[in-house]
């Protein structure tokens, strides 16, 4: 892995070295898709691999519900504290496009809180993806939560309070995937068919998707939904599309 930082790569680290980070962080609860798919997936005894695990808000409540997990996070800052509040918890410096663990070593992989949109460039983010297939055991899952590009369009509701950023940016959801930078942060956004694709081509196999359930239409929910979950299987066979390189569905950019 380089030593040099793409500079959008280094504001992303930075804005999670800051005490506004932290305190925005500081919540211990699980969302309801988390807590959807965690009773749906999950089991006592389980090995989860929770990634850009922040402050330790999933690792502490995973560990709560009988699972053994270990949470690691890229943020020196964010882990000194979690240990510091939460010292029983396995939690480590690290990246997730350099998982510092051996093959198929994990019942289950997160990354919660759209935690993988903040890899830069778009390689990065294909890397973790790749370092995740890697370390889950055949038949587990991934679960991950993505920014919704086509939430961007202007009559999205989510984004009522927000008219000139909705206005800015609502161009961008005419596209396949992009990033755009907002609140100090380069975050990527996505439509559900580029997210799957780009995860398929490592070698998992999509299981579902869930977005908000605010609008009472499932189809809806999944187009407005700022964020979409995922949840991904691994086969017990990876084909050769998880050493390849993306597709042009992943990889390029609508115009």
């Amino acid at each position: 892995m380089s030593d040099e930082l793409p500079s959008e790569l280094a504001d992303n680290l930075a804005a999670y070295r800051t005490s506004a980070a932290v305190a925005e962080y500081s919540v211990y609860r699980l969302y309801p898709g988390e807590e959807y798919l965690f009773s749906k997936y999950y089991r006592a005894g389980q090995s989860v691999l929770d990634l850009a695990c922040g402050l330790g808000r999933t690792t502490l409540l995973l560990y709560e519900i009988g699972l053994i997990v270990r949470g690691i996070d890229r943020s020196d800052v964010f882990i000194e504290i979690a240990r510091q509040r939460l010292p029983y918890l396995d939690l480590r410096v690290g990246s997730f496009d350099w998982i510092e663990e051996p093959d198929s070593s994990f019942n289950h992989v997160l990354i919660s809180n759209n935690g993988i949109d903040y890899a830069f460039p778009f390689a990065q983010r294909l890397a973790a993806l790749r370092e995740c297939a890697r370390t889950l055991k055949p038949g587990g899952t991934l679960i991950y939560s993505s920014h919704n590009l086509k939430s961007l369009h202007w009559f999205s509701p989510y984004y009522r309070n927000r008219l000139w950023w909705r206005l800015r940016n609502s161009a961008s959801a005419f596209k396949k995937w992009g990033y755009i930078y907002e609140g100090g942060l380069h975050t990527f956004y996505g439509s559900a068919e580029s997210v799957v694709c780009q995860t398929e081509e490592v070698g998992l196999k999509f299981v579902e998707m869930k977005g908000f359930s605010k609008l009472g239409d499932g189809r809806l929910d999944k187009y407005f939904s700022p964020y979409i979950h995922y949840v991904f299987t691994k086969p017990d066979h990876v084909g050769r599309a998880g050493q390849g390189n993306s597709p042009d569905c992943c990889r390029t950019r609508a115009r």
